[in-house]
Parts: C-alpha cells; sequence; structure tokens
C-alpha cells in the first residue's frame, strides 16, 4: 500500500498540541482569543477585566458602570519557522514527522512567546532585590508582600522564576518537587508549588546576560533605525560605564543582546553590535538593561496575551490554519521552481499588553 502525504492540516494539528505543551508563560497570564482571522500589524479591541468598589449601603445602591472598558492591542507579534522538506519525510509517521520536524520548530515558537511575555518585566515598577546567597526564602516572601501591600487578589497570583533564583532558594527549601497540576506537560514539570500565596514556576526564557561578568552600564538611551543590527547607546549611567557581549536590553517589548564589548565615552557609545534586528526607528528611547537574572511576581490579569488565527494565503490549496483554546496555528505548504524543493511554513500571531503594571513585582539580581 503505497504512503500517504502528509497534510498541511494533519501537520497543524499536531502542531498545535507541541505548542500547547511547551508553553509556561502563556498558560499563566490573562487570554484574549477570537476566531476571527487577522493579519499581522492589525489593531484589536480586548476588555480588560471588570473593577467595582464595594459602597455603603444608606437605604438604597448605587449602581456603578462596568469600568473595565476597551484596551487597543497591536497584534504585531509574528513568529515563524520555515524548513525544507523531502518527499521522503512528509510521507513518514506523524509522530516520526513531529519528533524530528513539528517539535523543534513549535519549542522555539514557544520559547519565542514565554520570551516576549517575559520582558514585560521592563513595564513593571516594583522591584525586590534578591539576595545572592539566601539563607531563607525571604526575598519570596518580600514579593508577596508587594502585591499584598498593592491590594493584588489572593487568587491566580503567579511568581516565574529564573533558573538561577529557582536553585538560589532550592538550596534553602525544597522547590524541585514537582506539583502534579496545571495544563501540559511542561507547565506540570516547571510548577514548584505554592509559596506565600504564589504558584511558583520555573522558565527558562526570564531575561538575564550571557555575559560571564556582565557591564557596568545601568541605564541608557538606545538610538537605531529599523532593520539595523547595531545601536547607539546614549545618556550611560556612568559616563565610562561598560557593556558586554552577551549584556541585553528590552526596547519596545523585544530582547537584544550585546555582540561585542563597548565603553562608554562622556556618557555615549557610538556604536555597538546587536544579535537580530531592531524592530522600529528609534532615537534616543529609553531602554532596560539586563545585566542581571530577572524573575516576576505577578496576577494573572496584569499582563495579556491575545491571539487570533491568521487567515490563509489567497490562492493556496495546500495551508490550513488550526486553533482551539485560544491558540492558532497555520501550516503552509510551499514550492520553490528553481531549487525544486518543497517547504513548510508554520508561523503564529498574536499581541501583548501589560494591563495592570501595579499588579506585578520583579526580583532582580
Amino acid at each position: 500500500m503505497p504512503n500517504t502525504f502528509l497534510t498541511p492540516d494533519v501537520i497543524a494539528r499536531e502542531a498545535l498540541i507541541v505548542l500547547e505543551n511547551d508553553l509556561v508563560m502563556a498558560n499563566l497570564v490573562h487570554r484574549d482569543y477570537d476566531s476571527a482571522f487577522a493579519q499581522v500589524g492589525d489593531t484589536v479591541t480586548i476588555r480588560r477585566p471588570a473593577r467595582f468598589t464595594a459602597k455603603n449601603f444608606t437605604g438604597s445602591i448605587t449602581r456603578q458602570d462596568v469600568s473595565e472598558g476597551g484596551v487597543a492591542v497591536k497584534m504585531d507579534r509574528h513568529r515563524d519557522v520555515s524548513f525544507a522538506v523531502t518527499s521522503k519525510e512528509l510521507t513518514l509517521d506523524i509522530q516520526d514527522f513531529s519528533t524530528q520536524l513539528i517539535a523543534p520548530a513549535m519549542r522555539a515558537i514557544a520559547q519565542a512567546v514565554d520570551e516576549d511575555l517575559l520582558n514585560e518585566c521592563a513595564n513593571v515598577a516594583a522591584q525586590v532585590d534578591a539576595t545572592e546567597s539566601p539563607t531563607d526564602l525571604g526575598d519570596i516572601a518580600a514579593l508577596s508582600k508587594a502585591l499584598d501591600v498593592a491590594k493584588v487578589p489572593l487568587d491566580q497570583r503567579r511568581l516565574v522564576l529564573h533558573p538561577t533564583h529557582k536553585y538560589r532558594y532550592a538550596l534553602t527549601e525544597n522547590l524541585s518537587k514537582v506539583a502534579y497540576a496545571g495544563s501540559g506537560e511542561t507547565l506540570r514539570n516547571a510548577e514548584l508549588g505554592r509559596l506565600y500565596s504564589l504558584d511558583t514556576y520555573m522558565d527558562q526564557n526570564c531575561p538575564d546576560s550571557l555575559a560571564a561578568v556582565p557591564g557596568t552600564a545601568t541605564a541608557y538611551q538606545v538610538s537605531g533605525t529599523k532593520g539595523a543590527k547595531s545601536v547607539a547607546l546614549a545618556g550611560v549611567e556612568g559616563a565610562t560605564a561598560t557593556v558586554k557581549k552577551g549584556d541585553g536590553f528590552i526596547l519596545g517589548g523585544y530582547r537584544y543582546h550585546f555582540t561585542a564589548d563597548a565603553t562608554a565615552a562622556a556618557g555615549a557609545v557610538e556604536t555597538v553590535g546587536i544579535d537580530s534586528e531592531l524592530m522600529g526607528d528609534y532615537e534616543d528611547a529609553q531602554a532596560y538593561p539586563i545585566t542581571k537574572p530577572c524573575s516576576l511576581a505577578f496576577h494573572r490579569n496584569a499582563i495579556a496575551l491575545v491571539t487570533r488565527p491568521l487567515a490563509l494565503p489567497m490562492g493556496s490549496g495546500r495551508a490550513a490554519v488550526v486553533h482551539k483554546d485560544g491558540l492558532g496555528v497555520r501550516v503552509v505548504f510551499g514550492y520553490d521552481q528553481d531549487t525544486k524543493q518543497d517547504t513548510v511554513s508554520l508561523d503564529i500571531i498574536y499581541g501583548i499588553k501589560t494591563l495592570e503594571p501595579a499588579m506585578a513585582v520583579k526580583l532582580v539580581g
């Protein structure tokens, strides 16, 4: 019996399962989903979770307007993995094809989604400085206290720990025992238990410097043109501070790392390389420097992940979109006549918005 080629629909369904299982942060934040197709760059309006004030009843009620309001979110995150395939690979059993190709592709997309969500720490002002050699869990208690003081609801609080922080505190108390709850194998494996009102997880995509010894620059503004792989720095604190290869910064919700060492002169660096193309045009834009591990404690409603399914390409009969439980994956088959090569593309679009920065606090150091 001849082999049957894998179809875009079959691959899309498998890709969606893999994506669901690999996400951590995306399963912990406020989610907004609509099955209507969207294009990259579209702006959608989502409903902010409602807030009310408890009024004293003095004989008659006071009707309150629902203050949830609408929040505009741009669908500007388009994550794609495309790879060449052979006819032989397209006749594999779906489990083999998933192991060899789909799982690595969707894992890369899941890491990108989690990284983008964790980059929202740049919008959070409240901070706890991490103890370098803790003897107790005082830092985690301080995070919970900060949320308590801010009157953040006790339910649906999360703490997503950088691996460095996880193992630093694991030496003082057993945080590595897996709690068998949550949705998805990765989420179960990442869950560490509940501490001081915080459901605690580990995520390898938390911000951090990649340098062995980070630089000394604590703040700066960034200038550069969209698509460039180098930037200029101004207003560097202090005037002759350094950035090291592997140090990073968050700007416009995206994370970048320097590809070379640089030393400021009179508070400025003329040019220094970055590891990915700049996603916008910037002139003296304040960046959030990354020189230390950063973890994030937050309420579910602090950050929103907004997802929509991508529209099918016009005229393409070799494409499929599958969406379920607030996630959508598109698969498109392509063929290059010049190279006589088939290509499979898997992509998703989404937007991210910090809804309530006061409902979050970061742990840095």
